[in-house]
């Protein structure tokens, strides 16, 4: 039962927004409306008010607005001039197409309450980490930084900021910083780098080449005789402090201890120890302290301290990293030839060379380094919908103990909603485009179709989520039937809009019997992908 009434609170608006378009751009010009129903079938409930019949049907699967002049037979009588098809060619274009807009209006009308709702305090755009060899590292960015403005747009958030920056690969962005009270202005561009999206097909995206965090000081040693090894320092702990001077990131530590020269070095840390507790494992830090003489001749490093961002946390068992010998307590030196300094790098280059072997240079503790070859593998995940996804698996895991800045009061908050409900709603409008695309060019097969047994099924789990679920679902499905009414096939409005077309070029209208035929053709093909789609859902919900 509670799966009936989620399936009707999610399809009942759906087709109400939809055929309600119709109705009201319908009476805004003039033409004349018969009947305004939802579901098919004999009515249950109706009443008319004014010149149209309003119905609730039995079979809730779709709807209908019934137009003078639509059905062969209609009789216009003294409404002749209302009847749809004596009006002229754009006001059957914008009849037509008002029920497909009104399901693209319902998801940025329900984004737009969502983040109004829920989006009270954001992420400053407050830069915590400067990637190397990136845009924003040759512009000068440091860590810091507060990105207050793109192109004279004022940028509220973290989340604004890097949607306006992946919108503009390579292309020129006049960036204004704030740092130290003082307004600078940078001219970047931000690099292109290629991801896949929600539906498996790469993009090209702009990268600027900061993240939020602030990565702790978290150490890593591979030399198990230098001094901060003899002196019981171990990878993973934290550095809080270096001659008395409190230590807050991985960039202080390494700017503190450049500096120190080889006089005594005295630092206190903290080291995580595991603790069972009631329902988890829990981590202990406990303070510890010690004193380092650096080494003359200790290269790089004199102390034998690294930024712990290089070395292996964990592997994940049965992972192409355990298979090719990566084991905890491994630093990596460089990936397809190039020195790692962020493990950011590695997605980069795998991003890139999915399906190739790729060369990592590996050293373990007290061990020589060597080199090992790893092809990216796989791993399947099920979604709530139980939609099976593949992600890509290294199964190496590094540390990363970071934090971000602390959440700000949103500036301009319905500006900022609305803002994010109109890009949303384009994201997810071009993803699901994308898909489209793909499985036209038999790029993805159509076991990816669904059918209303699909949407009875997802309705309720989405239903069990909250209503935040319930209604991103909604979101989602009104933005897949306002593409799905668009596509040029008869009996759908874009079928219509097909046919309306052919008239302005024709400069006269197809003749009854070829638009029967197209729209029986029609038909044949919407049943048939209906028939794939419920087979799916079947095999996928119920078998």
């Amino acid at each position: 039962m509670q799966n009936l009434l989620a399936f009707l609170l999610l399809i009942g608006p759906l087709i109400f927004f939809h055929e309600l378009g119709h109705l009201v751009v319908a009476k805004l010009l003039d033409v004349k409306a018969v009947r305004f129903s939802i579901g098919f079938g004999p009515p249950l409930l109706s009443k008319r008010i004014g010149e149209t019949e309003y119905c609730l049907a039995p079979i809730p699967l779709g709807g209908y607005v019934q137009l003078l002049g639509q059905q062969p037979g209609d009789e216009a009588g003294p409404d002749a001039d209302r009847a749809l098809p004596n009006k002229p060619l754009w006001v059957r274009y914008l009849v037509y197409f008002a029920g497909p807009a009104a399901n693209l209006l319902l998801p940025v009308v329900i984004y737009f309450f969502y983040f109004v709702i829920n989006t009270t305090m954001v992420t400053p755009p407050i830069v915590g980490t400067v990637l190397p060899g990136t845009a924003a590292d040759e512009a000068g960015l440091q860590q810091g930084d507060r990105i207050v403005a793109i192109d004279g747009r004022d940028v509220r958030s973290w989340t604004e900021m890097a949607g306006r920056v992946a919108k503009a690969p390579e292309r020129e962005l006049q960036v204004q910083v704030e740092r130290d009270g003082k307004r600078l202005d940078r001219v970047i561009t931000p690099k292109k780098v290629v991801r896949r999206n929600a539906v498996g097909a790469a993009e090209a995206r702009g990268r600027l080449g900061v993240i939020s965090l602030f990565f702790a000081p978290e150490i890593g040693i591979s030399d198990p005789e230098s001094p901060a090894y003899m002196e019981g320092l171990r990878t993973g702990d934290v550095i809080t402090s270096i001659n008395g001077e409190p230590v807050r990131t991985i960039e202080e530590l390494e700017r503190m201890l450049a500096v120190t020269g080889d006089g005594v070095v005295r630092l206190t840390y903290l080291r995580p120890e595991a603790q069972p507790g009631p329902g988890a494992t829990y981590l202990w830090y406990e303070s510890h302290h010690a004193q380092l003489l650096p080494r003359k001749d200790g290269g790089a490093s004199p102390t034998g301290i690294l930024p712990a961002r290089t070395f292996v946390r964990s592997v994940d068992p049965g992972s192409p990293a355990e298979a090719a010998g990566i084991e905890a307590g491994d630093r990596i030196l460089s990936v397809a030839g190039k020195p790692l300094e962020q493990w950011v790098q590695i997605d980069d280059i795998f991003s890139t060379r999915r399906d190739e072997p790729v060369q990592f240079e590996v050293q373990s503790p007290g061990e020589s380094p060597r080199l090992v070859e790893i092809t990216l593998g796989t791993r399947t995940w099920t979604d709530i919908y139980e939609g099976e996804h593949e992600s890509p698996w290294l199964g190496a895991n590094h540390y990363a103990k970071s934090a971000q800045a602390p959440p700000e009061p949103l500036r301009g908050r319905f500006t900022y909603a609305l803002s994010s409900a109109v890009d949303q709603t384009a994201e997810v409008t071009m993803a699901l485009w994308t898909g489209l695309v793909r499985l036209v060019t038999f790029e993805m097969g159509t076991d990816q179709l669904s059918s209303v047994v699909g949407i009875y099924a997802v309705a309720g789990r989405a239903y069990e989520q909250g209503p935040g679920e319930f209604l991103f679902l909604t979101a989602f499905l009104s933005i897949n039937l306002f593409l799905i009414n668009l596509l040029p096939i008869p009996i759908l409005d874009g079928g219509h809009i097909l046919f309306f077309t052919i008239e302005a070029v024709r400069r006269k209208p197809l003749s009854q019997r070829a638009r029967e035929i197209a729209s029986a053709v029609g038909l044949v093909f919407i049943i048939i992908l209906l028939l794939v789609a419920t087979r799916n859902d079947i095999i996928r919900y119920v078998l």
